[in-house]
């Protein structure tokens, strides 16, 4: 436990190495090199910037979309207007069966 983190990763990293420079196979050779990055490889895809904020300058606006009833809507509808008249029913039926006069 007299050995410190510090020593003991660079025993650690060390090995790796000494097991890198043993692996001479033709296999690890080509994984080696093409895991190096040039600068063939070193490409990025950007966008210039007029050519994004032109992009998205050329936009419209589209309108919201029309809603379209559909059978849910029609079905919630009729069920809240059969409540609303026989509530009223109800109530007229009160008034004339309790004598509203």
């Amino acid at each position: 436990m007299s050995e410190t983190r510090l020593e003991k990763y660079k025993k650690y990293r060390q090995s790796i190495n000494e097991f890198k420079s043993i692996n001479n196979e033709p296999e690890s050779i080509k994984e080696r090199n093409s895991s190096i990055v040039s600068d063939k490889m070193n490409t990025t895809s950007t966008l210039p910037l007029e050519e994004v904020l032109g992009k998205i300058d050329n936009q419209e606006v589209e309108a919201a979309p029309k809603r379209l009833i559909t059978k849910k809507y029609i079905t919630i509808g009729c069920i809240c207007l059969l409540g609303v008249l026989l509530i009223v029913g109800i109530i007229i039926f009160a008034v004339y069966a309790f004598g509203g006069k």
